[in-house]
């Protein structure tokens, strides 16, 4: 969830206290962000450094011109493709506009009711769509946020999955972990009336200590997942990409 690829994001919002709220995640996550309150600021921005934006988070609700009207003069005035763009709704039901963002150029929806990881998710998703790719079929993740129960060699642990696939996950503990560690994850989904048992290895991590950020954790990779198990898995990965928009 940590990237050491650091991005400069523009945030879009006529809220100052949606901008600081995104602004923490996104620097927590390891982003640099600056920011417009509107869109004409955002239009005086892109003429000045077109090329000073990695990613712009852009709302569709703000005065004078709204997320609308800058992604028509995005279009407009050749800056389309130049730098992906995430609209951000706080009213908007996303099966009602996302055809009409994505005719504008429009990388994704995302509301304003997002949890921390589903946003990073969301964010990293559209500024490495090369890593994303890697993710079709078997790998596709989806941010959650659950507890679980690990053990690590004789010790119990508690920590929280911050997204999952039907091949493996992501860990945020304050414990250190070495890799290839062997972990015994229990945890259920929401809506699932299920408790996973499942081995698991680490393979990664995104930072030597990861009780220093919220994002910290382990890639870990399942071990002894059964066909049933992964049945399921892919079953709440495919329903939560619908209903979060990314299928």
């Amino acid at each position: 969830m940590i990237t050491k690829d650091s991005k400069n994001v523009m945030i879009a919002d006529d809220s100052l206290f949606f901008r600081t709220k995104l602004s923490d995640i996104l620097v927590e996550a390891g982003h640099r962000v600056r920011f417009a309150k509107d869109g004409r600021e955002v239009i005086t921005e892109l003429k000045i450094d077109p090329g000073g934006i990695d990613l712009l988070m852009l709302d569709l609700q703000m005065p004078e011109i709204d997320g609308f009207g800058v992604l028509r003069w995005i279009n407009e005035n050749g800056l389309r493709g130049r730098f992906p763009i995430l609209a951000i709704t706080g009213i908007y039901e996303p099966g009602h506009v996302l055809g009409e963002l994505k005719e504008l150029g429009a990388a994704g929806l995302m509301t304003k009711g997002y949890t921390p990881e589903q946003i990073i998710f969301r964010i990293n998703t559209a500024l490495f769509p090369e890593k994303a790719a890697k993710g079709v079929g078997l790998r596709e993740r989806v941010p959650v946020s659950v507890p679980v129960d690990f053990t690590l060699g004789d010790t119990k642990r508690t920590g929280f999955l911050l997204n999952i696939s039907e091949t493996g996950t992501f860990l945020h503990t304050k414990v250190f972990i070495l890799t290839g560690a062997v972990l015994e994850l229990k945890f259920s989904l929401p809506g699932i009336d299920r408790v996973f048992d499942i081995k698991g290895t680490v393979r990664w991590s995104t930072n030597e200590v990861p009780s220093k950020t919220l994002f910290g954790g382990y890639g870990i990779m399942f071990l002894s997942a059964t066909d049933e198990d992964r049945d399921v898995l892919k079953s709440f990965v495919e329903s939560e990409r619908k209903r979060i928009g990314f299928a």
